[in-house]
């Protein structure tokens, strides 16, 4: 990606393609740059260029030398800056990104008031628990019902539940709860102070995947870390 103001301005998606070492100043072609990147990068000359998607991000400062159709070549860094991930980095699901995982343990039932809304033509969703956030190792389900609290417990182990990413098919993965945490949350615009909304969240650990799981996980992460990049 690349940054045309530093770590906090607008990011834009480009894929490296090729190193040129012919010219008087070496330089790297970054192409695959949409029509709306190239008229952000229009005006800049000094840029930011970050390297996502490994165990360890890398970020240089260069220039843009040459601008080309959809791809522009920077000068190759005098040095790079190498940022440290934490083992299980989190990436955090939005409402244009949802994913949700279904239990194979719990199923809510009709007629307990502190399961989620029962839908007879939605049977089939009412266990989804939408996920906050994952990484390579894990996750985080978030429910607003504690229907399910009377399952969940540290050290559970589901080893098939289904997990819903993006346009897939559900992915079977074995699961083991880690932690839980009640959330107490203030409503705001409400004219009782008092006013709150509860959730709960579980920490799960990925203790079985299939290839066919961890690419799709690399992929949908791959989709969350360029979230906001054009």
């Amino acid at each position: 990606m690349v940054r045309s103001s530093g770590a906090t301005g607008v990011a834009v998606k480009g894929r490296a393609a090729n190193i040129l070492m012919d010219g008087a100043t070496p330089g790297m072609r970054i192409s695959n740059i949409s029509d709306k990147g190239v008229s952000h990068l229009g005006p800049v000359e000094k840029v930011q260029v970050e390297f996502v998607m490994m165990a360890t991000k890398v970020v240089f400062l260069s220039t843009i030398l040459v601008r080309e159709q959809n791809a522009i070549l920077v000068a190759l860094p005098t040095s790079l800056i190498s940022i440290e991930r934490r083992k299980n980095a989190r990436y955090n699901c939005t409402e244009d990104l949802m994913s949700f995982l279904d239990l194979s343990i719990w199923k809510p039932q009709a007629d307990d008031v502190t399961a989620p809304p029962f839908y007879p033509h939605y049977k089939d969703v009412s266990s989804y628990l939408a996920v906050s956030d994952l990484s390579f190792g894990g996750l985080c389900a978030v429910t607003r019902f504690p229907a399910v609290n009377t399952v969940l417990r540290r050290g559970l182990i589901d080893d098939r539940a289904k997990l819903i990413l993006p346009m897939q098919e559900p992915l079977e993965v074995g699961v083991e709860v880690r932690w839980f945490k009640r959330i107490k949350e203030h409503v705001k615009g409400k004219e009782d102070e008092a006013s709150f909304m509860r959730s709960y969240r579980f920490g799960l650990e990925f203790i079985s995947q299939t290839d066919q799981v961890r690419l799709a996980v690399r992929q949908f992460i791959q989709q969350l870390s360029q979230v906001g990049a054009i």
